[in-house]
């Protein structure tokens, strides 16, 4: 049959329109997701050639939730201090205190005595230290003791004992010897006073413009004053900032600094610590000002020939006791103080081995972290501060550290002592304008080219995963990068406590 035109047309008005496209509507772009922010976060920094080792797991159940090159060996800087700390509340427990002993030995003759006034040194890192107020006083508190007993003229010396720092020298293995002069590489002696470090401060003489060499000397001072040699003193004019730097020469030990101007600063006056090697000479300063505070006079010890009684007695006169190792650890990691931290794995390593010394150190945190279940290969110590670089740690690895802590009876004083983002230390000023402000508490660790952070992050809308463990670490980093070490954190930081996992 022949069909007509018009049943053609309408036909094909039929047919038509299912053999066009149908209109669609676009499709949102996907939700972000931890996943998908970090992925391209550390892709965009491996670009620059910067490395980027990362893990996270539930901070309840141990279960990965985010890995990138997570058995990648890297220097961990200060966040082996995570190790060091928990290693000593493992040990000791945060009610555990530091004690050290003195006594007088020798005789006393009315208001005289002739003897020596003995310390024990125990390893105390916060002694006559200024971070806690009763530290802070020790002279005061000594001075007052002798004084109670009736003695106003003192013939003898102060002697510590058990201070010898062994065959291994004041020094971390792989400690940066330019960095020896400065407070935060202070040694760590098994007698400390005042953190080992003390004040310098330079003044120019009236007049000195900074653009010739002065007429008259550089005032230099050391506070608490102290017998020690001059440092040398060296004027920069025209640098590019204003400050000052020292350096410990190899050989004699003494102190170089060099003093920068700039042609629009020219300060008249500038202070820094520097470390000490010989605390003793210190504290002995300190015990002369505080007894002639109280009219106390002390005679340098009497020759061999002088005339001495020979009733000689060793009487207990006082005990330094320290902060709780709450305090102490709270200090370490929050201010990432060096010196604490390698006192503690020292104390720990005496603990365990009977001994001070760093080969013993690296075994006792060998045999610490092996109890834990995490091996060698992810975790190796070779101090505790962070401060040698033969220490080789992995994300997971350090994860692990802070994972097994939380397990423990120690984990709250452990989880305390960690910078609040946003808060306070070494993230204070981290984090601060985001999400992730009170939300991440972590410890964080640089050295040149190197930047790690290791700590826990809270999820307030994730009921699977409320709280994480986490740890970040970038090695190689470019001097001048897109993004900072710092950035990168913050970046990841806010993805954690914000984002969902997928």
């Amino acid at each position: 049959m022949r069909r007509s035109p018009l049943a053609t047309l309408l036909l094909a008005a039929l047919v038509l329109p299912a053999c066009l496209p149908r209109a669609t509507t676009p499709r949102p772009p996907p939700s972000p997701s931890l996943t998908t922010v970090a992925d391209s976060l550390f892709e965009s920094v491996e670009t620059e050639g910067t490395l980027a080792s990362v893990f996270m797991v539930d901070a309840a159940t141990g279960a990965p939730l985010y890995a990138r090159h997570e058995h990648v060996r890297l220097l961990p800087a200060s966040t082996m201090k995570v190790v060091s700390t928990s290693a000593a509340l493992s040990a000791f427990g945060p009610d555990y205190r530091f004690r050290t002993p003195v006594r007088l030995e020798g005789t006393q003759l009315g208001n005289l005595f002739l003897g020596d006034l003995v310390v024990e040194a125990s390893g105390d890192p916060s002694l006559g230290s200024w971070r806690f107020p009763e530290t802070a006083v020790a002279c005061e508190q000594l001075a007052e003791a002798i004084h109670s007993r009736g003695i106003r003229q003192w013939l003898g010396a102060v002697r510590v004992i058990n201070a010898d720092e062994g065959p291994y020298g004041l020094f971390g293995p792989g400690w940066a010897w330019d960095d020896a002069a400065y407070a935060y590489s202070a040694a760590p002696t098994p007698f400390v006073f005042r953190e080992n470090v003390v004040d310098l401060s330079l003044e120019r003489p009236e007049g000195h413009d900074c653009k010739s060499q002065p007429r008259r000397p550089i005032v230099v001072r050391y506070s608490p004053a102290f017998e020690a040699p001059p440092p040398v003193v060296y004027l920069e004019p025209n640098a590019q900032r204003a400050g000052v730097g020292c350096v410990r020469e190899r050989v004699s030990g003494r102190v170089r600094c060099v003093w920068r101007s700039t042609a629009e600063q020219c300060p008249r006056k500038a202070s820094m610590r520097v470390a000490i090697d010989e605390p003793q000479s210190l504290f002995t300063s300190c015990m002369e000002e505080a007894l002639a505070v109280r009219g106390i006079w002390r005679v340098p010890a009497a020759p061999q020939t002088a005339s001495v009684p020979s009733l000689t007695t060793s009487e207990p006169l006082m005990e330094f006791v320290s902060p709780p190792l709450s305090e102490l650890v709270k200090v370490t990691n929050k201010e990432s103080l060096n010196l604490y931290a390698e006192r503690l794995g020292l104390r720990f390593t005496r603990e365990r081995t009977g001994t001070e010394s760093y080969p013993a150190l690296r075994d006792a945190m060998a045999q610490e972290l092996t109890r834990r279940g995490i091996s060698s290969r992810l975790l190796r110590a070779a101090d505790g501060s962070g401060l040698s670089r033969y220490n080789v740690a992995t994300a997971q690895g350090l994860v692990g550290v802070i994972y097994t802590s939380l397990h423990e009876p120690y984990g709250p004083a452990l989880l305390e002592s960690l910078p609040i983002a946003g808060v306070d230390g070494t993230l204070a000023n981290t984090a601060a304008s985001n999400g992730a402000k009170g939300l991440i508490r972590a410890k964080t660790g640089t050295l040149s080219g190197q930047k790690a952070f290791v700590g826990i992050a809270e999820r307030p809308n994730d009921p699977e995963h409320p709280r994480v463990v986490f740890a970040l670490m970038l090695g190689n980093i470019d001097e001048q990068p897109a993004l900072t070490a710092n950035q990168v954190f913050e970046r990841f930081a806010e993805a954690m406590v914000s984002l969902p996992l997928r």
